[in-house]
């Protein structure tokens, strides 16, 4: 048996809401950028298909490093653990334990604007079918993230969020 340290912490938490993660909508929504492409490659150019690939590496990357950011304007009670995932909806740096729901909902409307920001600033050197395939692609990135929060809009906001590969599930203490 293990005995517990006379300092260590118990959380006790309770379960309000779980989402899961279900592979068909996300394999259907993870493909939704193939008709995209053909369809830009077709009608716009085939260097249409360099810019979404393009933005489907970069735009991660900028959200890593704007969560990166913001993780260390918070200060060190809010850093926590933190890692990087590939997997839909939740692509990008995510913490690894119970991280408040709040926070996490002010770092997406962050990264919402201030990404919208950046690719707006790109808007007088490149092409007008260019710059649109980066706003969606910006939006499809963040639509599945924001359709959770959507799901959990109704629940107390002192709560927290634990993001699994499976679900993502939202407590309370």
């Amino acid at each position: 048996m293990h005995r517990l340290d006379k300092d260590s912490t118990i959380y006790n938490f309770t379960l309000i809401r779980k989402i899961r993660h279900r592979p068909i909508p996300l394999l259907l929504y993870g493909i939704l950028p193939l008709p995209v492409a053909i369809f830009l490659s077709v009608s716009v150019s085939p260097w249409s298909l360099l810019w979404l690939v393009g933005g489907i590496v970069l735009l991660p990357l900028l959200y890593s490093t704007l969560i990166g950011l913001y993780i260390k304007m918070l200060g060190a009670d809010q850093r926590g653990t933190w890692s990087y995932a590939w997997r839909l909806p939740w692509l990008g740096l995510l913490p690894k334990q119970h991280f408040p729901l709040r926070t996490i909902t002010r770092i997406h409307h962050q990264l919402f604007w201030i990404g919208l920001a950046i690719i707006g600033c790109l808007y007088p050197w490149i092409d007008k079918g260019h710059w649109l395939t980066l706003s969606a692609l910006h939006l499809w990135f963040l639509a599945p993230r924001y359709w959770i929060f959507y799901l959990l809009r109704r629940t107390k906001k002192q709560g927290v969020l634990k993001i699994n590969p499976g679900d993502t599930s939202y407590y309370v203490q």
